[in-house]
């Protein structure tokens, strides 16, 4: 069975078992979850439709073929074949995964296979340094390629289709264009097995400690990175049930902030046994929001705004957008603002049906964000799903305002150049399963007449993805990109990974960026 079928199989089960057993009531929210439009300045391309949309006219016209910008430009590229799930930069240089030789074992035989290095050290000209062919980056680390900017340390597990087992690969980034494998056994690429489950993953702030989380049943274990050359299991066990996902940390190391699936929430959790190496380590649950039975949460990035604590969480299903969260009593974490897109409004589901129908298993969704700083932030970017890249002003969590986005052109019929896409191969083929036409906190709709919806859809998008099968029967239509990667500020810029359109560095532009 193929990553997408395994996906779609779980989430099916999860839901006719929420819908049976029932959830957590929702957070309150104390705000609308609309936010103001960007005025976008001289030099941009706004979008045609409503926020966050690249309309069916437009994918069947080829305005989407020109993108869509505001207050954003683009400085410099490197497309490659594409990138995978998550694909980080550093310093200089970015690090493009791939969906992996399970998915795609044409992968093999390429010349560069696993991680490619992108050095751009010269913005305006990336260029590939070189590539990464450790287990894991070989095998796909789907959401897990993470970086330890502390030590300068670069991880991820395999992963492949959905979850994976056994690999983690560590490398030394300290010259970001030449890493070094560091637990590659006698200069070889193999390694010791070192993981259990994955398909998220991170770093504990200090370096010593990577998680890795699997997603199914909650699995999540902690490998001791302190001798990076000999990383070992020091935890293991079951949290955030029956799916977690992405992990944060406090600046210790001792609070961890779990995402979770079906329902999207939050788990808070102590780790500091495991922090501190004790010899039996338990977590303890600290506390826990949810918001939606059918959604999942992505990530959850601890910031503070006038020394208050809060949590900014992505979900990634359900048009449920961005969720920010006060943790000032972390037994009774409390939604406090919802960031929708107008796209992700639940009158406009039918637009979303229609605009997305074979282009894949996401919809208009938000994956990964970023904060210019994590003390009283004044910028949120976030990567979306079909809508590109959105930043948004924070300075006042209550009161998010758009001020810029960038969306970048369509690769529509290019789907067989670009192999390392999930989107491209395999992930843009299936019907759409992230938006279950719930976007409003927990109100749900009976799951036979969702089938229904996405089974016609799908059906009627059948003979255009036929139609496609010369540009990549795997593709779908590649209506929109999907830019699941997780921004980064550089200064004035963004350095920013879309499937389709790789590696690119953004420059703000009519003054937008930095906030004053």
């Amino acid at each position: 069975m193929s990553m997408l079928a395994c996906r779609t199989a779980l989430v099916a089960a999860l839901m006719s078992l929420l819908v049976a057993c029932g959830s957590s009531d929702p957070a309150a929210v104390d705000e609308g979850s609309e936010v103001a439009l960007a005025k976008c300045g001289p030099g941009s391309q706004p979008e045609t439709g409503v926020q966050g949309q690249v309309p069916l006219a437009d994918r069947q016209s080829g305005r989407n073929l020109q993108g869509y910008r505001c207050n954003l430009e683009l400085v410099g590229q490197y497309q490659g074949a594409g990138a995978s799930v998550v694909s980080p930069s550093s310093g200089t240089c970015a690090y493009l995964s791939t969906s992996g030789v399970l998915l795609d074992p044409l992968q093999a035989l390429a010349p560069d296979p696993g991680v490619l290095v992108v050095d751009a050290s010269d913005p305006a000209q990336p260029l590939r340094a070189t590539n990464l062919a450790g287990p894991s980056m070989l095998i796909g680390t789907w959401e897990s390629l993470k970086v330890n900017e502390p030590r300068k340390l670069l991880g991820g597990v395999a992963v492949g289709a959905l979850t994976g087992a056994a690999f983690f690969d560590v490398y030394d980034i300290a010259d970001c264009a030449h890493p070094v494998h560091l637990n590659a056994l006698g200069g070889t690429g193999l390694e010791l097995p070192n993981n259990l489950l994955g398909h998220e993953g991170n770093w504990a702030p200090d370096g010593l400690t990577y998680w890795a989380t699997g997603l199914i049943g909650g699995s999540i274990t902690a490998i001791d990175v302190a001798g990076p050359g000999r990383p070992k299991i020091v935890y293991t066990g079951l949290q955030g049930f029956p799916a977690n996902h992405g992990a944060e940390f406090s600046a210790d190391g001792k609070t961890m902030y779990l995402a979770t699936c079906f329902p999207g929430g939050v788990a808070i959790l102590d780790v500091s046994d495991v922090q501190e190496r004790k010899a039996v380590p338990q977590i303890r649950q600290l506390g826990s929001v949810t918001w939606n039975p059918f959604s999942c949460g992505q990530h959850a990035i601890p910031v503070t705004w006038q020394g208050r604590p809060y949590l900014i969480a992505p979900d990634e299903f359900d048009s449920e957008g961005i969720h920010i969260i006060d943790i000032t009593d972390p037994s009774r974490p409390a939604v406090v603002r919802q960031i929708q897109l107008q796209i992700q409004f639940k009158e406009n589901a039918a637009l979303r049906t229609a605009d997305t129908a074979g282009d894949g298993l996401f919809g208009y969704e938000s994956h990964y964000c970023a904060v210019d700083r994590a003390a009283d932030p004044t910028a949120l970017a976030c990567g979306y799903f079909q809508s590109g890249v959105r930043v948004f002003d924070i300075r006042d969590p209550r009161r998010v305002r758009e001020i810029a986005y960038y969306n970048p052109p369509a690769q529509t019929g290019k789907g067989l150049a670009l192999q390392h896409s999930l989107h491209a191969w395999i992930g843009g083929l299936l019907p759409p399963i992230s938006d279950l036409y719930t976007s409003d906190s927990g109100v749900s709709v009976g799951t036979l007449s969702i089938d229904a919806r996405y089974v016609g859809a799908f059906v009627g998008s059948l003979p255009q993805l036929l139609a496609n099968v010369g540009s990549g029967p795997l593709s779908g239509n590649l209506g929109a990109d999907w830019c699941s990667s997780p921004p980064r500020f550089v200064g004035d810029r963004l350095w920013v990974t879309c499937m389709d359109n790789g590696f690119m560095v953004l420059q703000f532009s009519n003054g937008v960026f930095p906030i004053h």
